[in-house]
């Protein structure tokens, strides 16, 4: 039975590895790229995070309507303050939803501002996640062969341990020699991979969104009601996750000021790193906020830091208060993942860890392609045989059956897969038939 699991594991494992060598190859290079987006940024945007015009001190209100006198027909979305020694960071919306970053210095004045689509940050997270497309098409694609990643690591981790490859001494045979490698390497990095892959899920465009969904409609599994359903501005009586609010600090009608609210959150003990998402219409909210994968250099904090307060825009009373504590299981493993995926939940041994995963992967996917390309017959695709059908082939679907409910992307690529191979079964027997 083992030989049979193994030698079923070994045409899956080669035909998976066809599939998304070229798509794991992209995603490991461009999750390199994003590790370090922070450093990099530091460099190339150095002017716009750090720089000083060397002007007078101003207040933030007059720095604001310096801002609507540069932008006219622009509007302020949200305010970052990230770690003291960055620049104040304003978010604007503009004609067409068109946005634009402007930073102010340490003395309110304009430093300078930038398309957001310029930010090294947001061209690696493209790069990474819909390989610079935008397509949702391809973003499924990644996400799939993330999904096939995991599958080459269940079949690579067998027939590593059936063909005993750990114990195996050197083999005068080349090909053997490099097999070994293969399978050491993705031996040793098998855990770290899988919680990598894991992490990002959630990040991802299809299954992110059904986890967020399912995160958003279950309370108790995991996020607050307020991120289902957002407070509005103006009610006569606040609704709260605490039941807490302030007194009335301003008539209904006249919005509460950008300086007024950072009052408050000051009051309510926001240190910087922290946002202000400002509203867009009469019914919303000031968000206070601070986040652990904002994806924002200088703006990332701890999720055991995370915290959402919602601000009635013309009172200034505290809507909905929520933080880590307050969140279900899934919602904190969601907050945990991410960084941890990014590369921040640890500091720089995550960074590392995730570097060197990322470097293994690229090393053994090299020698996946050696090694096949050194068994390889020209002209012949050289794919490891077919198995006849025999009852263990059961368990091994039961298996691809229990990934693929778990991952739907990934069983839906298996039915057409299935589509295929009946496909050519039929034509098979036929094509015997006739003859």
């Amino acid at each position: 039975m083992a030989k049979y699991f193994n030698n079923v594991f070994w045409r899956w494992h080669f035909y998976a590895a066809l599939f998304i060598a070229p798509l794991l190859i992209t995603l490991s290079i461009s999750g390199i790229l994003y590790l370090f987006f922070p450093e990099v940024e530091h460099v190339i945007n150095d002017h716009e995070l750090f720089g000083q015009t060397g002007k007078p001190q101003q207040s933030l209100d007059d720095g604001f309507s310096d801002i609507a006198m540069k932008y006219p027909g622009w509007h302020v979305m949200k305010v970052s303050f990230p770690e003291k020694d960055y620049n104040t960071r304003v978010t604007l919306m503009g004609p067409d939803d068109g946005s634009k970053i402007v930073y102010l210095d340490h003395h309110n004045q304009i430093q300078a501002a930038i398309n957001p689509n310029q930010l090294f940050s947001n061209v690696t997270r493209a790069f990474h996640s819909s390989l610079l497309t935008g397509n949702t098409v391809v973003n499924y694609m990644v996400e799939l062969a993330a999904c096939w990643t995991l599958f080459l690591v269940i079949s690579g981790l067998f027939m590593t341990f059936y063909k005993k490859y750990l114990t195996q001494s050197k083999s005068p045979i080349k090909r053997k020699n490099k097999a070994k490698l293969h399978a050491v390497i993705g031996t040793v990095i098998a855990i770290p991979l899988t919680l990598i892959i894991l992490s990002g899920l959630p990040w991802s465009g299809y299954m992110g969104d059904k986890i967020y969904g399912f995160a958003v409609s279950h309370t108790k599994l995991g996020y607050p009601e307020a991120e289902k359903i957002a407070p509005v501005s103006g009610n006569e009586i606040p609704w709260a996750t605490r039941n807490e609010h302030t007194d009335s600090t301003a008539a209904h009608g006249k919005r509460l000021s950008i300086t007024q609210i950072i009052s408050i959150a000051e009051e309510e003990g926001f240190k910087q790193p922290y946002s202000i998402t400002v509203p867009m219409d009469d019914q919303g909210t000031y968000i206070l906020s601070v986040n652990s994968s904002t994806g924002v250099t200088g703006l990332d904090t701890s999720p055991l830091d995370e915290r959402t307060v919602h601000l009635d825009q013309y009172s200034g009373m505290k809507l909905a208060i929520y933080d880590f504590t307050d969140y279900g299981i899934i919602a904190k493993l969601i907050s945990v993942a991410i960084p941890l995926h990014e590369g921040h939940l640890f500091g720089l041994a995550n960074k590392l860890l995730n570097l060197i995963v990322a470097a293994a992967v690229l090393v053994t996917a090299y020698y996946g392609i050696k090694i096949y390309l050194m068994r390889k017959v020209p002209r012949q695709l050289s794919a490891p045989a077919t198995q006849p059908f025999q009852v263990p082939f059961l368990i091994f679907a039961c298996l691809m059956i229990l990934l693929g409910v778990a991952m739907p992307l990934f069983g839906w690529s298996l039915l057409v897969i299935a589509a295929i191979e009946i496909s050519r079964l039929i034509v098979h027997r036929s094509k015997n038939q006739q003859i």
